[in-house]
């Protein structure tokens, strides 16, 4: 029984390491290329999108971005691998989704208007995994904790 419980807990460590490898690439690669005008292309990713917003002196878009894209995302990860107590009380949770959602309005904008198009990059689709693997983390944890109480 003891040997199950190793591969799992080593299997859950795999998971968090690939959920913090794709988080990383998510933020750094290009998440959306959009084309104005048939003319204008260009390409953002969440670093290149706070580094703009900083060099603009938009400090506080910069900062919802880096904290809502960057910094909760590392604190989940930091969550399931530490156990800490304290990191379990923030509801990190509820912010998972958030830049997917907001991405997803500026790519219906792009389908609905005539005057620029959006096209998803890989950064997005990174972003997304590590996303769901945050998600099946939580279903492996909450069906061992379900299990041990039978």
């Amino acid at each position: 029984m003891q040997n199950k419980n190793d591969i799992q807990q080593s299997l859950l460590k795999l998971l968090i390491f690939f959920e913090f490898m794709f988080l990383l690439l998510g933020v750094s690669l290009p998440l959306a290329t959009i084309d104005e005008f048939w003319f204008f292309s260009s390409e953002f990713s969440v670093v290149s999108l706070a580094y703009t917003l900083f060099n603009s002196r938009e400090y506080a878009l910069a900062t919802i971005i880096i904290a809502f894209g960057l910094i909760f995302p590392i604190l989940k990860i930091f969550q399931h691998s530490l156990q800490s107590q304290f990191l379990q009380t923030l509801p990190l949770h509820k912010f998972a989704l958030l830049d997917i959602f907001l991405l997803s309005f500026l790519v219906f904008g792009g389908k609905m208007s005539y005057f620029y198009a959006v096209d998803l990059q890989l950064g997005f689709y990174f972003m997304l995994f590590s996303i769901l693997l945050s998600f099946l983390h939580i279903i492996i944890v909450n069906y061992q904790f379900k299990k041990s109480k039978l």
